[in-house]
């Protein structure tokens, strides 16, 4: 009886040995998990900040690069519309020059190609002159003698098409009126800056003398800034101005107008003037603001 109860109690302390020693493990094992735990969680977290840096880095480089390419695009299409505008300008100073040279040499052919289909012939109970387009809204210029106290009248364009017109105004002492007739299609032609004519230079005349329609003439300017006693600026041409020419343009190399053929001396040969084309645009544009 008491040895089984001395193997009793041996057994008892073994088994509370074994309950303290597993205890005591695993007590352990999961001071050295938590341990763990806490270590990958760290290293977790310092991944995750790094992720964020090399994302924010690679968002700002992005947004560099974004900025520059946006940059790059704007300098390119500022270069390009440069370039453009250059090359727009060279090709002007290329055409200019090329008229030039061609009036110079008397090859008057493609400055006539252009400017005859702007010029109109004005048949009136009282005679014939000449005028030019300037609006597509079918405004015409000439002189105001030619319209001057008529009772009936037609304008005939290139293409042999007579129109009915009104006079929209006049300016009785500068000598101009504005006219205008209702139709479409019509080619205009630009006043040019009659301050920019020299002496010498080669300029031509378009207008209907004696009644031959869109007859042209060629000549010189012979003197630059005349003016008579009304205050009004003219060129002095040696152009022949005969009846019929009076309000048709004076065209200079680029095909502008630069003067409308007004006036001859009589008696002498070679004595003409046409007003000058600033002059005569601060006129009409005067007309046109007091009759619209």
């Amino acid at each position: 009886m008491e040895k089984e109860a001395k193997q009793h109690l041996i057994y008892g302390i073994v088994i509370a040995i074994v309950l303290i020693a597993t205890v005591s493990y695993t007590v352990f094992t999961k001071n050295e998990l938590s341990q763990e735990i806490s270590q990958l969680q760290s290293t977790i977290q310092e991944q995750i900040t790094t992720l964020e840096k090399t994302n924010a880095q690679q968002d700002q480089s992005i947004q560099n690069v974004e900025s520059s390419l946006e940059q790059q695009g704007t300098e390119i299409s500022s270069r390009i519309s440069e370039v453009e505008s250059q090359s727009e300008q060279r090709s002007a100073v290329l055409e200019e020059s090329l008229q030039n040279l061609k009036l110079q040499n008397q090859d008057f052919s493609e400055v006539i190609d252009k400017v005859i289909p702007s010029v109109v012939s004005i048949q009136t109970n009282t005679g014939i002159g000449s005028g030019f387009i300037i609006s597509k809204q079918g405004y015409i210029v000439t002189n105001y003698h030619v319209v001057d106290g008529i009772s009936s009248g037609a304008i005939e364009t290139s293409n042999g098409k007579r129109h009915q017109f009104r006079i929209v105004g006049f300016d009785s002492r500068a000598d101009i009126a504005v006219l205008q007739i209702n139709t479409s299609g019509l080619k205009v032609i630009n006043f040019g800056n009659s301050n920019n004519l020299r002496v010498g230079e080669k300029v031509i005349a378009v207008g209907s003398p004696g009644g031959l329609d869109f007859s042209v003439s060629q000549g010189i300017v012979s003197a630059v800034g005349r003016e008579d006693s009304r205050k009004r600026e003219f060129v002095q041409i040696d152009v022949p101005i005969n009846p019929g020419n009076s309000g048709g343009p004076l065209i200079n190399a680029a095909g502008e107008v630069v003067g409308v053929n007004t006036q001859k001396i009589t008696g002498f040969e070679g004595v003409g003037f046409a007003l000058a084309s600033n002059y005569v645009s601060d006129v009409v544009d005067d007309i046109l603001r007091d009759n619209n």
